[in-house]
């Protein structure tokens, strides 16, 4: 089953911020969350999920089943990430 993925204004910012190494790993991530649940995922509340990238990032998600959508909410360090959920 493919989900639509969509980005916050939020998280293009958050993305923008990283360095060009970063930006690649996650933009390679991003592009799998069509069908999220093959990627390392964890249930945080309700709907939100947490996509590990490597040891040092993380993506905060939205996925709405009805609808079929994947919202990427944030993106992160591990570190400052789950600080304002």
């Amino acid at each position: 089953m493919k989900f639509k993925v969509l980005s916050s204004e939020r998280a293009l910012k958050d993305l923008n911020k990283l360095s060009k190494i970063d930006r690649k790993r996650i933009y390679e991530e991003l592009e799998k969350l069509e069908e999220p649940f093959k990627l390392d995922i964890k249930k945080l509340k309700d709907n939100i999920y947490r996509v590990r990238v490597g040891r040092l990032f993380r993506i905060i998600i939205e996925i709405d089943f009805e609808n079929q959508i994947v919202w990427v909410a944030k993106i992160d360090k591990r570190e400052r990430i789950y600080d304002r959920l």
